[in-house]
């Protein structure tokens, strides 16, 4: 389970694949690397004819009514599903959208459970001045929109969503002056539960989150964070290159 993310920019690979298949195919792509790594490291002398048939993964597939179910398929019949994808790589590597800088790397996701290191990142990226004008509007934005963080507080209650049970909270103002907080709950409606950020709303949300600074970052040891960070890169790019950036938590 993810939040997987895609920046639409017209390319190649989407003139050639549907958008649905193209992401579906990427997905499969990540997982048959991984399980391809583990098998290699628990079985280093296996042949690939070995890895193939006896190594299996499970894959979400869409059943005769449209919803997704599990299935267990060997990495050979993996392989063959994205063979597709080796013929449409040859221009991502020179792409503007290659957000993550791999092929394909304008499709991306942040695992589940979010981490809590993760929630904290986020938040620390506000400005401490109460008064700061992006902090402000961001408030505003919030508000004016009812972005109260519910439809992420649904989530906590499921198991291997979320690591903290309780939404991060940062509060400005003191005993003189007007209170505010924002919750990370908060900031992942807004950037992960809205199905689709669009060129202009992405541009908002770089000026509100200084999200053209996420890039020259140095880079953090969790690995949800990182990941974060690569979506926050794609709304950025979303905003520079007109692009859409599809979101599904």
């Amino acid at each position: 389970m993810a939040i997987d993310f895609a920046l639409q920019k017209p390319c190649a690979a989407r003139r050639h694949t549907p958008e649905v298949k193209l992401r579906s195919m990427v997905r499969h792509w990540g997982i048959a690397e991984f399980a391809i790594a583990q098998f290699r490291e628990k079985f280093p002398h296996a042949d690939n004819e070995t890895l193939a048939t006896k190594c299996t993964v499970e894959i979400a597939v869409k059943g005769p009514d449209g919803l997704a179910i599990q299935t267990q398929v060997t990495i050979g019949q993996l392989l063959d599903m994205i063979e597709p994808l080796s013929e449409l790589d040859g221009e991502c590597k020179g792409c503007p959208a290659n957000v993550s800088g791999r092929s394909f790397g304008c499709i991306g996701k942040v695992n589940y459970p979010i981490s809590k290191e993760a929630e904290d990142w986020l938040l620390a990226r506000l400005p401490d001045d109460a008064k700061d004008a992006n902090l402000v509007l961001l408030l505003k934005y919030l508000a004016d929109l009812d972005i109260d963080g519910a439809p992420v507080e649904a989530q906590r209650s499921r198991s291997r969503m979320f690591e903290r049970k309780e939404a991060a909270v940062r509060k400005w103002g003191g005993w003189f002056g007007s209170k505010a907080q924002i919750t990370s709950s908060q900031l992942l409606q807004m950037l992960a539960f809205s199905e689709a950020i669009g060129p202009e709303q992405a541009q908002l949300y770089t000026r509100l989150l200084g999200l053209a600074k996420v890039g020259a970052e140095p880079a953090s040891p969790s690995n949800t964070v990182e990941q974060l960070k690569i979506l926050l890169r794609a709304v950025n790019l979303a905003g520079r290159l007109d692009a859409r950036l599809a979101v599904d938590a």
